[in-house]
């Protein structure tokens, strides 16, 4: 198992352009990734595996666009929850329904964001002639709904 200094190290050297490669940076943390066939309403899921190892699983039924965010939530649990993750902490509404794991969800969301779309990055894109929340999701590779949401948090709508 890394540290938390490696995995901040191995987290930005990822982020220096964009899309941002998200899978390479999950088997960089060590987390190995599985795509399988989920019911629709669970995008994907983090276990502790046999020998202490951490196996995300994405449902492949979905966009790789949702398939990218949900290897970014799901480092973000490992990130931020790696000692709730026993059997699985699993995003599905289920899990959501409780209000400490809607907590956690919301915290992962928000990581996984900043994860593919960290300002720097946002703000080199920015110069680079992406100025819309249409355009943010197209470049970085993520639904329009994370895009809006970034694009609102970090005020690029200032920036003009």
């Amino acid at each position: 198992m890394l540290n938390d200094e490696t995995n901040v190290e191995i987290i930005n050297r990822f982020q220096n352009s964009y899309p941002v490669r998200i899978r390479s940076m999950a088997e960089e943390l060590g987390l190995e990734i599985h795509e399988t066939n989920l019911p629709d309403n669970i995008s994907g899921k983090i276990e502790r595996g046999w020998s202490n190892d951490y196996i995300i699983t994405v449902n492949s039924n979905h966009s790789e666009n949702r398939k990218r965010f949900t290897i970014a939530h799901e480092i973000a649990h490992y990130i931020l929850h790696r000692d709730l993750i026993g059997d699985g902490i699993i995003d599905n509404a289920l899990y959501r329904d409780n209000r400490l794991g809607d907590t956690r969800e919301r915290q992962a969301n928000r990581y996984a964001a900043t994860l593919l779309m960290p300002r720097p990055l946002v703000q080199k894109a920015w110069q680079e002639g992406v100025t819309s929340p249409e355009l943010l999701a197209e470049h970085f590779q993520v639904s329009q709904a994370v895009a809006d949401i970034r694009w609102r948090e970090l005020g690029c709508i200032l920036w003009a």
